[in-house]
């Protein structure tokens, strides 16, 4: 991935393909909510996506500034009704994996032959299941365009930088 990290961001914003950008997505924890409100700011009105924010309770959830067309959504993991485990909430990253998952399944895997320009930004980074998610996310689009990613980029990916 293409990333970009501004000193002051532990995450990382990465296009997968530099020719254009078709939409953006990005997913991030309570944690992240500052670096996701600077990069929202930054986007253009015309941005199109979708960005997934986990908090444990609905009480994180704040207003933030996202263009016309970015919709927001919340994934409250103390919602026991959908917990598998009643009383304690979801595991920190569960409901976020699943969600980002759920819309590269709808947006970029479904046709094998479509061409998405995605630009993405992954934060979450403290979350054991989302550090296997990002990983796992990075082999995938490996294998799907071979070189996506250059050299340097790798080495920053790996040191979860």
């Amino acid at each position: 991935m293409n990333f970009s990290e501004p000193s002051d961001f532990p995450e990382a914003v990465s296009v997968v393909d530099p020719d254009g950008i078709d939409c953006v997505v990005a997913a991030g924890d309570a944690s992240d909510l500052p670096q996701l409100g600077e990069w929202l700011r930054e986007l253009p009105d015309t941005a199109y996506g979708r960005v997934f924010i986990e908090v444990f309770s609905e009480i994180q959830i704040e207003t933030l500034p996202a263009p016309p067309n970015v919709g927001i959504t919340w994934l409250c993991r103390e919602q026991r009704e959908q917990s598998p485990r009643p009383g304690l909430g979801r595991r920190r990253g569960e409901a976020l994996a699943g969600a980002v998952d759920a819309w590269f399944d709808e947006w970029l895997w479904a046709d094998g032959e479509a061409v998405r320009n995605i630009q993405l930004w992954m934060g979450a980074r403290t979350s054991s299941v989302m550090q296997t998610y990002w990983m796992g996310l990075d082999r995938r689009l490996e294998k799907r365009w071979p070189g996506y990613c250059d050299r340097d980029c790798r080495t920053e990916c790996q040191r979860g930088e």
